[in-house]
């Protein structure tokens, strides 16, 4: 549905095939004839993307993120999809196991703004004809956290508080403010949960973070990976991300639009923004009106874009020629990976995971795990380079395995693998590469923000996540696309 004088994000996930249709549009009428609140262009257009259905009814997302700058009406969204619930969505079947809705935030005050706003909203819509419900309203407005429930939908707020997040099914959860988030802690508890109601989802919403926003920057590198293509798209997930194009735009009231979509809505005062500007330090500046984040940057020698202009169907279905497989585990033998490259008719260097592994509790990997990975590829294509780093725990096991089996195995020092790690970047920005693999999509972006120092080469050793299929992608591809050993002359 066309909506007026939309700002589209910067950011957002591509729309899936299997939409049809959304329930936003009911929600934006109800909040009209109900609140009397009429929904902005972007707040409309935010509710129709998270809210999109399949043809059976069945909503799409499971984790939707929002994100504009600061007192854009973020949390009016929140209050509708509620307010609505408790009104008259709860009659729709695609909501009929959404009886519990958890309201999440770093703690209880910020869970209980969006909270008292609903308790509101119901008191002023509903003529509370029955008693029960009535009951139910006045206690919500007395302990201000015992929960609303009526028309068998409950209320409630979670917190990092013991216990808040544990022993709830929510249908919806709200998480507001995901910037406050330094762990993984809530996430951990309250996920797992969205698994035990169908059409559950998480609503997270955020302005831009900081360097330690790490539950926001999880999910902003995931958006970003899929507008640019450097990710498969999955509809379970959906982003949307208004933003400024750069840090610098001053007062262009073009581009402050851009990251506050509400400035035309009448809701954001000019004069207040010059104020801020003219106040604020840079970075909260940068934060909270422009919505970007203050330590954004590109070190890396090719973009997102640049990698997801490198995907292609099937990459490795056309090699030419012989195998290169790249192997790399880490140091405490928690995981590794094993790739596979190849050259293609086309001239590109396909690469793809063969095997990701992974240990146990208590139960680490061991190189039996990766040798009988290896020998199952050696069995059914030819392998001209098995490689990985001279630093490997691997070592010792693929040395000598190398030697009883016959097998070309080259371990790599660390100046060819900087060399290496410069032919793959390059290889990259001129689309000599070919992949489509999502784990692969994961991790690349993690690592590529490490690709500085005066070593040149990946810097895994500071990055917080594994990383062992960008090494062992590195290796495999530089390896299969040419020689990165020196030529001996002998005179």
């Amino acid at each position: 549905m066309a909506i007026a004088q939309l700002v589209y994000p910067d950011l957002q996930s591509p729309r899936s095939p299997l939409a049809v249709n959304s329930y936003g549009y009911l929600i934006t009428r109800w909040a009209k004839r109900r609140l009397g609140i009429e929904h902005g262009p972007w707040q409309q257009y935010a509710l129709e993307r998270i809210l999109e259905h399949d043809a059976d009814g069945n909503l799409l997302a499971k984790i939707a993120l929002v994100s504009v700058g600061r007192q854009n009406g973020k949390s009016v969204i929140v209050r509708s999809i509620a307010g609505w619930m408790l009104d008259e969505g709860y009659k729709h079947d695609t909501f009929k196991f959404w009886t519990f809705i958890l309201l999440a935030a770093h703690d209880a005050r910020q869970a209980r703004i969006p909270y008292e706003f609903i308790r509101r909203d119901l008191e002023s819509h509903t003529t509370l004809e029955n008693k029960a419900a009535r009951r139910g309203v006045n206690r919500a407005r007395s302990t201000m956290n015992a929960g609303i429930e009526f028309n068998g939908v409950q209320i409630d707020v979670a917190s990092r508080q013991a216990g808040s997040s544990r022993g709830h099914s929510p249908g919806l959860i709200a998480f507001d403010e995901v910037l406050t988030q330094t762990d993984f802690g809530m996430y951990e508890v309250l996920s797992p949960a969205l698994s035990a109601v169908p059409n559950s989802q998480m609503l997270m919403t955020s302005t831009a973070g900081f360097s330690d926003s790490i539950v926001l920057r999880a999910m902003f590198d995931r958006l970003y990976r899929q507008s640019t293509n450097a990710e498969q798209h999955d509809p379970s997930f959906i982003g949307l991300w208004w933003r400024a194009d750069h840090d610098d735009v001053g007062l262009d009231w073009d581009q402050l639009q851009k990251a506050n979509p509400a400035l035309m809505d009448g809701r954001l005062s000019r004069k207040s923004i010059e104020n801020e500007y003219a106040i604020l330090p840079r970075g909260s500046w940068v934060r909270e009106r422009l919505n970007r984040w203050h330590d954004e940057r590109v070190d890396a020698p090719f973009t997102a874009a640049q990698w997801g202009a490198c995907r292609v169907e099937a990459p490795l279905d056309t090699v030419v020629g012989k195998y290169t497989i790249g192997v790399d585990v880490q140091s405490a033998w928690s995981e590794g990976t094993i790739m596979v490259a190849a050259m293609r008719e086309d001239g590109r260097v396909g690469v793809e995971v063969h095997r990701h592994l992974k240990g146990r509790p208590g139960v680490p990997l061991s190189a039996d795990d990766f040798l009988r990975e290896i020998i199952k590829i050696a069995e059914k294509v030819q392998v001209e380079h098995i490689v990985y780093p001279q630093s490997s725990a691997l070592l010792p096991a693929l040395q000598r395995f190398g030697i009883e089996r016959a097998m070309p195995m080259e371990s790599v020092p660390i100046p060819r693998i900087v060399q290496a790690c410069h032919d793959f970047a390059e290889a990259v920005a001129s689309k000599r590469v070919a992949h489509d693999d999502p784990f692969l999509d994961s991790e690349i972006l993690v690592a590529q923000r490490r690709f500085v120092g005066v070593d040149g080469g990946w810097r895994w050793m500071i990055t917080p996540n594994p990383v062992t299929s960008v090494i062992a992608s590195t290796l495999a591809v530089a390896y299969a696309d040419k020689a990165v050993l020196p030529v001996q002359v002998f005179i």
